[in-house]
């Protein structure tokens, strides 16, 4: 958990799909993580064409570390070509494990 520590801007994958960005304020070894200048970001699939991306401004977040899936840190010189506006996706397998 001390390499958390490092980072500065992060990207954050829920259990429940959703997918925030902001700047990493604090964390416990439980996961559970402070963000603050948070963007959720919402990302269409392929065979949605008629809906555009958004991108949400959150505030601060405090996110309990049972619904974190993936932490990561945000490379500065890989976002900065990103375009979120045109970016789609494919939909997330499920985080539940099967019976």
């Amino acid at each position: 958990m001390s390499e958390l520590a490092s980072f500065v801007g992060i990207h954050v994958i829920t259990t429940d799909a959703r997918f925030f960005e902001g700047v990493l304020e604090g964390f416990d070894k439980n996961t559970n993580i402070i963000l603050s200048n948070s963007i959720e970001r919402i990302i269409y699939r392929a065979e949605d064409t008629n809906e555009s991306n958004e991108s949400i401004p959150s505030g601060v977040n405090i996110m309990r570390g049972m619904e974190i899936v993936c932490i990561g840190e945000i490379n500065d010189e890989l976002y900065g070509k990103i375009n979120w506006e045109e970016m789609r996706g494919l939909p997330l397998k499920t985080t539940k494990n099967p019976l």
